[in-house]
């Protein structure tokens, strides 16, 4: 069922941007190498602000909880009798966690995954991908 739905979601999104399609395809090899090179700059300013924010909130939870072990807080939290099975639960299930979220970037972003993915979109569209190469060095270089 959730299958059927996410194929449904996907061909109402590619029904939905065809127009926007038909527009691209009809531009020049330097229409497309612009519009590439707009994407790549956007999409990496994004994902660097992204990356960055989720270090800013890592960093500043480590250093709280540093400076609340340091004050004693920790020290003075008191677990019921059935603490030690909690926090073993606990750890099991975030253990479970870490592990499904590496595997599946394992699975996902791979060095040869990318590198056929980028052959087959310079075939594709060689304009618009060396465009959306050049946005995005410009976005990290910016």
């Amino acid at each position: 069922m959730a299958s059927s739905t996410m194929e449904d979601t996907v061909d109402n999104i590619k029904e939905a941007l065809q127009p926007l399609k038909d527009k691209y395809d009809d531009l020049p090899p330097k229409g497309k190498f612009g519009i590439g090179a707009i994407g790549g700059f956007a999409c990496t300013k994004m994902t660097v602000g992204t990356t960055v924010k989720v270090a800013k909130i890592t960093g500043a939870a480590f250093i709280i909880s540093e400076v609340l072990n340091q004050a004693g807080v920790f020290e003075m939290v008191s677990l019921p009798e059935q603490g030690d099975d909690m926090i073993l639960a606990v750890r099991k299930k975030v253990s479970g966690a870490v592990n499904d979220c590496r595997l599946a970037v394992r699975k996902h972003l791979s060095v040869d995954k990318f590198r056929s993915g980028y052959e087959s979109c310079l075939r594709a569209d060689k304009m618009g991908t060396l465009g959306f190469t050049t946005g995005a060095v410009a976005g990290l270089v910016w």
